[in-house]
């Protein structure tokens, strides 16, 4: 009891004190939880790291579970079930069989391939990635993808404890599986919200709630031979998070998400151990495998079925990294005696290094878009524009609206006396949203899409996306049409301008209602974008 109550407080001291240094400057936090995890290792015994290391990805695990977004699987299932099924396939055959090439045996080359496979989740995402930045249309398909990964990580963990930890296989495990994740499925569409909705306002009743359903699942899951793992996952996804007053929940799930991701971060990097030079060829593959050949290969994927090639892009940039089911699986093999250090230790040493570079990759899809395509990258892979314009749509002095997600509903051609064009990369907004009206699926990067636009001939161009890697593409689409800017801060204001934006919109005041305003005034369409900035810039 000492050991882990010595533990748990040399962690959260550590995790306090990155926190403080942190908090003064805009650093990605995760890779500080993991070089404040290689001091921890000094003192912590590696037995409490590992049981720690469980017990933090078990939880986060419930709280995946929790934020799992039905309707968005659903509305992607078809694309994310193929893409995610596709890409672990190839991914985790190219690394067992480098495994088998490296002189490993058939089983730790299974446990290689299954780290470069599953090289995604959605439970590390939130952590590596900017959650101030508003969702997009590749967050959203990422999510999917994640799900169905994480998916086959729970089946992994299931015929792993069912066939190579025992002495005797057995189906059980899988049976037991199977009727757990059906009483989870029963207390969320049929009993939940019931249970909860008198103490839907007490966040400590809500807390004690959650960490009992979590707790209780897992003794479930232990009780009949599965992973904890399992049965925290189960206890997510019997927790609905989707009602009408559902914030509470929300607030105290975010909670726990918070308490036990330092846990996770910090244990992962107190299990590094100097490397021996079989342990660096192999983490050389697996971060082969997921750094460079995963993104690749779902981009390319996904430009098959007809994405843009920003998706496409950033949504590979989301698998750019080790799952922590790969590492569950490998802490679990490694207490069964089933794993080699050395392919342990490499599947370690992968998960650091693609996790501090998907920190930073994730904030640079843009960049990595537009290097890419002056590469020719996604000519050679068949990148496609989707064009729908009607046959009586003026395409002169008309105008042009692109990131219709974020505030463009209510716009219709009859109420501006104008041709209105929608451009951009979220192809179920565009294509929805506008329905029957001008549209152009693509990447606002690609200078196609301005040429199918005809934005040299248009009378305004209004951007209304949040984010300045997209805004930046479009300031630097060489038209002179006049541009108005949708902006979050002053100094973006002020940068802008000086790009060639010729006015800015205040993040505040985006909406289908403000916009008409602007297009309906008496002045000429071309000072009125100059003048708009004086306006409605902050």
């Amino acid at each position: 009891m000492y050991d882990t109550l010595f533990a748990i407080t040399a962690i959260f001291v550590i995790a306090a004190a990155v926190l403080i240094v942190v908090t003064q400057r805009s650093f990605p936090i995760t890779p500080f939880y993991i070089v404040a995890g290689i001091l921890a290792g000094l003192v912590i015994d590696e037995t409490q790291l590992l049981e720690l290391a469980q017990w933090g990805i078990a939880f986060i695990v419930f709280v995946f579970g929790v934020n799992v977004n039905i309707g968005t699987v659903r509305s992607q299932g078809r694309t994310s079930t193929i893409i995610g099924i596709v890409q672990v396939s190839i991914v985790g055959f190219l690394g067992f069989a480098a495994g088998v090439g490296l002189g490993l045996d058939l089983e730790n080359a299974a446990f290689l391939g299954i780290a470069a496979g599953l090289s995604s989740s959605l439970i590390a995402t939130s952590y590596l990635q900017d959650s101030s930045r508003a969702s997009s249309a590749s967050e959203q398909l990422a999510r999917s993808i994640h799900f169905v990964e994480d998916i086959l990580g729970i089946i992994a963990i299931i015929v792993l404890s069912a066939v190579v930890y025992v002495s005797t296989p057995s189906w059980e495990p899988a049976v037991a599986a199977v009727g757990l994740f059906a009483l989870a499925l029963v207390v969320r569409y049929a009993l939940f919200v019931r249970m909860i909705s008198p103490i839907n306002d007490d966040a400590e009743l809500l807390m004690l709630v959650a960490i009992t359903f979590a707790i209780g699942a897992m003794a479930i899951a232990e009780a009949v031979g599965l992973s904890i793992v399992v049965g925290a996952f189960a206890a997510g996804i019997a927790v609905v998070d989707e009602y009408p007053q559902s914030l509470t929940l929300t607030d105290t799930i975010e909670d726990l998400e918070d308490f036990f991701a330092p846990i996770f971060f910090i244990t992962l990097g107190a299990l590094l151990t100097v490397p021996t030079v079989e342990s660096l060829g192999l983490t050389l593959v697996l971060v082969l495998a997921i750094l460079v050949i995963n993104p690749l290969l779902v981009a390319v994927l996904l430009l098959a079925r007809e994405y843009d090639g920003r998706t496409a892009v950033s949504t590979g940039l989301s698998l750019d990294h080790v799952s922590v089911f790969s590492l569950f699986i490998a802490i679990e093999a490694l207490g069964a005696e089933a794993i080699d250090r050395a392919v342990f230790n490499a599947i370690v040493l992968a998960a650091v290094v693609t996790m501090i570079a998907a920190a930073f990759t994730s904030s640079r899809a843009g960049q990595i878009e537009r290097t890419l395509r002056k590469k020719k990258f996604f000519d050679r892979a068949g990148e496609t524009i989707t064009t729908n314009i009607s046959d009586e749509a003026k395409l002169t002095d008309h105008v042009i609206i692109a990131g219709s997600r974020y505030g463009s509903g209510g716009l219709r051609d009859e109420r501006i006396d104008r041709t209105l064009v929608f451009v951009g990369d979220d192809r179920e907004s565009i294509t929805d949203t506008t329905k029957s009206y001008n549209y152009i699926y693509g990447a606002v990067s690609n200078d196609d899409v301005w040429e199918r636009a005809q934005a040299e001939n248009a009378a305004l161009i209004v951007s209304l996306y949040p984010d300045r890697d997209r805004t930046d593409a479009i300031v630097d689409v060489d038209v002179d049409t006049p541009l108005l800017v949708r902006t979050n801060q002053p100094d973006d204001t002020d940068e802008l301008l000086e790009a060639g934006a010729a006015g800015s919109i205040d993040s505040s005041a985006v909406t289908a209602e403000h916009i008409i305003e602007l297009l309906e005034n008496e002045i000429p369409m071309s000072d009125r974008a100059r003048g708009a900035s004086g306006d409605d810039s902050t």
